[in-house]
């Protein structure tokens, strides 16, 4: 019975976060649009090109799991997401859909 209260209460429900978000990238003067899915999967979509990464939720924090192995940690509040980029760069992205 702990152990599943402990998952319940644990892991945040997804579907409040999924969902559009658009940000700018002021260096490259392009629109970056990430998309999550509530099934866990992401979209990240710059121009033409794009990249898919797995997401989820931990302790209120977005968590995105990089191809390649890294985790990038990210704020989240109602329609609003803050990522710091392994460049520093913060970025913030808000909810469009």
């Amino acid at each position: 019975l702990c152990l599943v209260m402990i998952l319940v209460f644990g892991c945040e429900s997804k579907d409040k976060y999924a969902g559009v978000y658009k940000g700018q990238d002021p260096a490259k003067q392009a629109e970056i649009v990430v998309e999550l899915k509530a099934n866990g999967d992401g979209l990240w979509r710059v121009g033409s090109e794009e990249v898919t990464f797995a997401w989820y939720i931990k302790r209120g924090e977005l968590r995105v799991n990089t191809k390649g192995g890294g985790v990038i940690v990210g704020k989240i509040d109602k329609d609003t997401i803050e990522l710091t980029l392994p460049n520093e760069n913060k970025m913030i992205f808000k909810k469009v859909q």
